[in-house]
């Protein structure tokens, strides 16, 4: 007695072979797409802080301006050409460079973080360096330079204004 085997239809290993390439390929590219998006989030939310930062800075000095003017003091009163860090108490010091001008996060438990020139608090990420150069009789130029380091790269935001006399 013979018997006979029907042909049945199927996938040949070849087939099997490009099916299982193709779709690793789609994977692989998704997988790819979905780490670098995590990375530009993370430099963009910290360009963002940054950009608060530098904002944040120029405020500071602002103020002290304004103070000035309420105090009955000539406009620019402690605010000289040089390199500062700025408290928001409105205390200006001198220092050096970007070196000497690293913030502090706040490590307070329950509270949202905030970024200070605090002794004792945890160093962050960022450094801010306010640096006021004159322009005229009546005006400064105002610099705040944010700058981090991330992953060995060092990346600086920089926000300007003029200060003027105008009262």
């Amino acid at each position: 007695m013979k018997t006979f085997f029907k042909k049945q239809s199927g996938f040949s290993i070849l087939e099997i072979v490009v099916a299982f390439s193709i779709i690793t390929i789609g994977l692989v590219g998704v997988l790819s797409l979905t780490t670098q998006n995590v990375q530009v989030e993370y430099v963009n939310k910290n360009n963002l802080v940054a950009s608060q930062l530098a904002q944040e800075g120029l405020e500071l000095t602002r103020n002290i301006r304004d103070n000035n003017w309420l105090s009955g003091n000539d406009w620019d009163n402690g605010i000289t050409p040089g390199n500062y860090i700025v408290d928001y108490a409105g205390n200006i010091t001198s220092v050096e460079g970007i070196e000497e001008a690293k913030l502090q996060q706040s490590n307070d438990a329950g509270e949202e973080d905030y970024y200070w020139h605090q002794a004792g608090d945890l160093d962050s990420l960022f450094s801010r360096l306010i640096t006021i150069t004159q322009t005229s009789s009546e005006s400064l130029n105002v610099s705040c330079l944010v700058q981090w380091e991330d992953r060995g790269q060092t990346y600086q935001y920089v926000a300007d204004t003029i200060l003027y006399d105008w009262r």
